[in-house]
């Protein structure tokens, strides 16, 4: 007895169908679609490396010692895809910079394009990547403002040249 084949049919239609019911619109006729969050004007945690995350922009830059060659950021809280750039303290000539990505990042070292010769003052500051070229451009990205809280918005004193950073001293050992 000879038996025949059937064609396999059914595994293709499943998955048709299956495919497209996630297709369908459940809104009533008249009603408009639903608007999703970027739509509405919401804030979405958007995937790694990218922006539109709702996490509050952070630092934290702890005293540390080294051979001078790099410097560790402890914490860095992106709400885009960014830069960590590393200066002396009192100047804007960037000593070293890392790309960050989107959300919490801990200890971020960051490589110095010099060497240090001696113990420093340095200044940890985040950088958009403002250009969105994933390259560190001084001259093009620009500094991260410090979130504004509840209780920081009736200061009279702040002003609007805040941004993330945090200080630290740097030893050599």
């Amino acid at each position: 007895m000879t038996r025949r084949r059937r064609p396999l049919l059914v595994l293709p239609t499943t998955a048709a169908i299956i495919l497209l019911s996630g297709c369908g619109d459940d809104a009533p006729e008249g009603d408009a679609p639903p608007s999703s969050p970027a739509t509405a004007g919401e804030t979405t945690v958007a995937p790694e490396g990218q922006s539109g995350s709702d996490q509050q922009a952070d630092l934290e830059f702890e005293d540390q010692s080294g051979d001078g060659s790099s410097v560790v950021v402890d914490t860095v809280s992106a709400p885009q895809g960014g830069f960590v750039v590393v200066t002396a303290e009192g100047s804007d000539v960037p000593l070293g910079s890392v790309r960050v990505q989107v959300g919490t990042t801990d200890d971020a070292e960051v490589p110095l394009d010099a060497p240090l010769t001696a113990d420093t003052d340095l200044t940890a500051t985040l950088y958009a990547d403002t250009d969105g070229d994933g390259g560190f451009d001084p001259s093009a990205d620009q500094a991260v403002p410090e979130p504004i809280s509840g209780d920081d918005s009736s200061d009279d004193t702040s002003d609007d040249s805040d941004v993330v950073d945090d200080g630290a001293e740097y030893s050599l050992r």
